[in-house]
């Protein structure tokens, strides 16, 4: 018997088949009727086609966007967002997205209570020579933490050890989740210095996969490190890492895809509480060029969403409310010294469309499709009790997926909601800096340097410029949004924005500017697409389309993936691997390497990414 891990937004698909000579397009359009909403789904035979209803109810269950873990009959262990089920024979995980899942033999799945049953399962597995891949919350779209050979999950291990009010620290074991520190935070006026725009994950991989949010002058989440402890499988043992104890090591440590040892302790730096004002504006994609050196250097925080197939560009930014520009959102008034300064009033904040009127081209659009598949199970309270993003993925999945015309009609719908969304909000930044990154999704993003915080490059348009004119120039299903962000550079060898090997430091080193660029494709649910069809081929189409041209793009401008997001399976693009280590460089590589080699000799901490990317014990 296997028992099976089910993930908090998905559930494994059932094996499709495959009917021969089928093209992509033709996949991604069957079951595309309204799905889960009462209508017929067509599920493709050779020979016929049978059709399946779904309830109001189901759809409405299947969009919800929630936090709760699913489990099957038996399960006795359940990571935080991604999930587990056990039996006595067999444990099958699956990632949040749904994109990846592993299946372990019994007793190579672990999950430790206390830090002491973690030492001792290390020591043994060291002993014995068993497998012990790190997992956490399996947030990662591209399952890094995953390996059929053996993982150790650390979500028992969860507290929150010390809080240091003075020396503006806070230490945690590596499975307490990110919204479990900030919850611990708050009573004593105190946040983390930025998000990575929802916070489940769990602390150790919140880290060690260079996790970041955004804001030119912040730095990626692994700068946040200022101590850690690993537990080794090697003769070191328990290993406590300071940039003072052990320097180069340290900073591959805090940012070593699990490779370097099991994360079981963290201290982070903290800064004082504090809220954000929040600002929504739609510019064209030319008011969004012109004005982004000023927008980077005005703005703490500033997050560009691309929409393809439209002429606009959702500008966000946000900034402390006692320091808000006073070019920015707010009221000027007197400062009281003589000069001006900038204040957010109830007039500010009052929103000049109400929620139905932001949400009414979606609404009708979701309606205009029901009504031309002839469809009534879903009536007009349902669908105007739904909010934004469970509106986008119903009329997403109530269509071809892969079908350009389908997909420009939603964006368009999209642009005229956040068109009508404009306006300026207020809260607590551990708020601000989350939002909604919408349902089940594969998602690729790269990072690339351009230029300093002072002179910023061209390269951040020009990147995104030639993306956009591809997609729409070959057709590409592009939904939006191709959300762009920037971050500081970073000191860690492997980050994605690392600065590089420094003998010293420099202005270009310190103030280096990186930005990242993400692309996405949604997969409706098993209850949009029970056969798993359309799950199939959008996948193949993100992977042989969207990727290859994202890669293609950014080959001039030195992209490198963010580690959650790679892909380097037997079956994707083989040069893949190489360009990562070409990227890095061999120095890093080979340091790197002689970490594992350190403190993993037997390669018991790897996983087939690493392994591709950097070898094996052996090779190295």
């Amino acid at each position: 018997m296997t028992a099976f891990i089910a993930g908090t937004r998905a559930t494994l698909r059932r094996q499709p088949f495959i009917r021969r000579n089928a093209t992509l397009r033709e996949y991604a359009s069957m079951n595309s009727g309204p799905a889960g909403s009462g209508g017929a789904i067509f599920v493709c035979d050779c020979n016929s086609q049978s059709q399946v209803s779904w309830s109001s109810a189901a759809l409405m269950a299947a969009v919800a966007a929630t936090a709760t873990t699913f489990f099957a009959a038996g399960s006795t262990v359940a990571l935080s967002e991604g999930s587990a089920t056990t039996d006595e024979d067999r444990t099958k995980i699956l990632n949040w997205s749904g994109t990846h899942s592993v299946e372990l033999a019994q007793g190579d799945y672990h999950e430790p209570e206390t830090m002491d049953e973690l030492v001792q399962l290390v020591s043994r597995a060291y002993r014995e020579g068993r497998h012990i891949r790190p997992v956490g919350s399996a947030l990662s779209p591209n399952g890094l933490a995953f390996d059929s050979r053996g993982m150790v999950g650390l979500s028992n291990l969860d507290r929150i050890l010390k809080i240091d009010k003075e020396g503006l620290t806070v230490t945690v074991e590596a499975g307490a989740r990110v919204s479990q520190v900030l919850d611990a935070l708050r009573p004593h006026g105190l946040t983390l210095p930025n998000l990575a725009s929802i916070a489940e994950q769990q602390i150790g991989g919140f880290v060690s996969v260079g996790a970041h949010g955004t804001g030119a002058a912040v730095s990626t989440c692994d700068e946040f490190v200022e101590a850690l402890t690993i537990v080794t499988p090697s003769q070191f043992g328990v290993v406590k890492m300071t940039e003072q104890s052990h320097g180069p090591l340290f900073r591959l440590a805090r940012l070593g895809l699990g490779g370097l040892g099991i994360l079981s302790e963290v201290t982070l730096k903290v800064v004082p509480a504090h809220r954000l004002v929040e600002q929504t504006i739609v510019m064209t994609r030319l008011e969004a060029k012109e004005q982004l050196s000023t927008l980077l250097k005005r703005h703490k925080h500033v997050r560009y969403m691309w929409i393809p197939y439209e002429d606009a560009v959702v500008v966000v930014t946000n900034d402390p409310e006692n320091e808000l520009p006073l070019r920015g959102p707010g009221t000027e008034v007197d400062d009281g010294n003589g000069g001006k300064k900038k204040v957010v009033t109830a007039d500010d904040i009052k929103p000049k469309y109400s929620r139905d009127e932001q949400l009414g081209p979606l609404q009708g659009l979701l309606g205009k499709i029901l009504k031309n598949k002839q469809d009534t199970t879903l009536d007009e309270d349902a669908i105007n009790g739904m909010g934004f993003g469970d509106l986008r993925d119903v009329i997403l999945a109530s269509g071809n997926m892969l079908d350009p015309d389908h997909i420009k009609r939603c964006n368009k719908a999209e642009r005229e909601f956040w068109v009508k969304a404009q306006g300026v909000e207020i809260a607590p930044s551990d708020q601000k800096l989350q939002f909604d990154c919408g349902g089940q999704q594969w998602v690729y993003e790269v990072c690339f340097p351009v230029g300093t915080y002072g002179f910023p490059n061209s390269n951040s348009m020009g990147f995104v410029e030639e993306l956009l004119n591809e997609i729409e120039t070959t057709g590409i299903a592009a939904p939006s949004p191709i959300e762009q962000r920037w971050t500081k550079g970073s000191q860690s060898p492997l980050s994605p924005a690392s600065v590089g090997p420094q003998e010293h430091e420099t202005y270009e080193s310190q103030n280096a500017l990186f930005s990242w660029v993400g692309v996405i494709m949604y997969l409706p649910s098993e209850d949009f697409d029970p056969t798993g069809f359309r799950r199939e081929f959008i996948t193949q189409s993100f992977k042989d389309e969207y990727c290859k041209l994202v890669r293609k793009v950014g080959q001039k401008y030195g992209i490198m993936c963010h580690w959650a997001k790679l892909e380097v399976s037997d079956e994707d693009d083989p040069s893949v691997a190489e360009s990562v280590r070409a990227r890095f460089g061999p120095k890093v590589v080979n340091e790197f390497n002689a970490a594992r080699d350190l403190y993993d000799p037997k390669g018991l901490l790897s996983c087939p990414l690493l392994e591709k990317v950097f070898g094996t014990s052996s090779d190295n």
